[in-house]
């Protein structure tokens, strides 16, 4: 995988870890929406989820709207998304659904090999086993701890293991993914810290992780550091892929204004100090 030098950094190979970002995530791509062929009620008894549809490019997706929650989720499901792809954080794929009202909506691929649902497992044994190390995920403890900061810079209250998703790859091996960002970011509040409390599911999921050595505290940084390195022009570009029923031009300003600011980096140095 090659690199690209961001702007305003020297072309020394050995700078700081966060300096660099794949050229792959860099990119963005152009979103056309999917029309929604199929919708089908979801029954996996999920606050936010309430729709599942087969897109006419095949792909089942789970689908989130403006009428869940407080009506940002899909503006944070897609802005995490993208953000997980710039400091390569693996996640499914995505695409805007067009439902059949013409409501434009997110829509996360629903994957296909994953251990998730799988009637024969026993998923909180299967889980038992990949923090004790003996089921084989490529990064695994690299993953963990990267999602980890990067859910508190998007004060994501609601990461547990339904929403970890384990898909077969090769050599037998798993690869983890991360999705639904749903009680993050736009639809709680950017600049709070309430993931950070101990009594969020957040939280409780670090506990674990810490307890079973699978936490190191350098990916973690790095992370923030990666985020902290995005250019508020790469965040615009990213603001304008939603639609505007999702966000008002006057909230898209303001958060890039909040990206460009001192805040954000004060944010990310608070957070540091709780690594």
């Amino acid at each position: 995988m090659t690199d690209e030098i961001l702007p305003g950094n020297d072309s020394d190979p050995t700078q700081e870890p966060g300096k660099r970002l794949p050229v792959e995530a860099r990119y963005q791509k152009t979103l056309i929406p999917v029309d929604a062929i199929t919708t089908f009620t979801s029954t996996l008894g999920t606050a936010d989820l309430k729709t599942i549809v087969e897109g006419r490019d095949g792909k089942h997706y789970a689908v989130k709207t403006t009428s869940d929650g407080a009506g940002k989720i899909p503006a944070s499901e897609l802005f995490c998304y993208e953000l997980a792809y710039r400091v390569v954080i693996p996640t499914p794929s995505y695409s805007l659904i067009k439902l059949p009202t013409g409501e434009l909506a997110f829509g996360s691929a629903w994957e296909g090999g994953v251990i998730n649902g799988n009637s024969k497992i026993d998923y909180p044994t299967f889980i038992d086993n990949v923090l004790r190390g003996n089921v084989k995920v490529t990064n695994l403890q690299s993953f963990f701890s990267r999602l980890y900061a990067f859910d508190l810079f998007v004060n994501n209250v609601d990461r547990h293991w339904n929403n970890y998703l384990w898909r077969t790859s090769f050599g037998d091996s798993l690869i983890a993914l991360a999705f639904d960002f749903s009680k993050a970011c736009f639809e709680v509040g950017h600049s709070g810290f309430e993931a950070t409390h101990p009594s969020t599911k957040t939280q409780l999921i670090f506990s674990m992780l810490n307890v079973s050595k699978n936490y190191i505290r350098a990916e973690a940084v790095a992370c923030l550091e990666e985020i902290r390195v995005i250019s508020s022009e790469d965040v615009s570009t990213i603001l304008e892929n939603f639609p505007s029923s999702w966000m008002s031009k006057h909230d898209r300003k303001s958060y890039i204004d909040w990206w460009s600011s001192q805040a954000r980096h004060d944010r990310i140095d608070s957070l540091m100090k709780l690594l």
